[in-house]
């Protein structure tokens, strides 16, 4: 006898809106989600004091000091896009 082979069901595509959840979870990941904004302008702001104190130290940067501002200011993007992509540019100044 052979054996049939048979594929993986597809996932299942559902319609319209799942349940809401109970207040107790609704409140706890407003809450998760409150944190987590704090946190991103917090760390924005501490990027963007990094970033301020490597550009005022010297007129003059060693290509380490250079390679490290670089990555500081990506840093810094990365923070704002995720701000952003939250819908939290306001806590750090920005236009929502």
């Amino acid at each position: 006898m052979a054996t049939q082979i048979v594929p993986a069901p597809e996932r299942a595509e559902h319609a319209g809106t799942t349940a809401p959840l109970p207040p107790v979870a609704a409140a706890a990941l407003a809450h998760a989600e409150e944190t987590l904004a704090s946190m991103l302008a917090s760390s924005y702001a501490t990027t963007a004091n990094t970033c301020r104190s490597l550009s005022g130290a010297s007129g003059w940067m060693a290509p380490g000091e250079f390679d490290r501002m670089a990555d500081v200011q990506d840093e810094l993007a990365m923070r704002r896009k995720r701000l952003a992509d939250t819908g939290n540019l306001d806590r750090i100044g920005g236009a929502a």
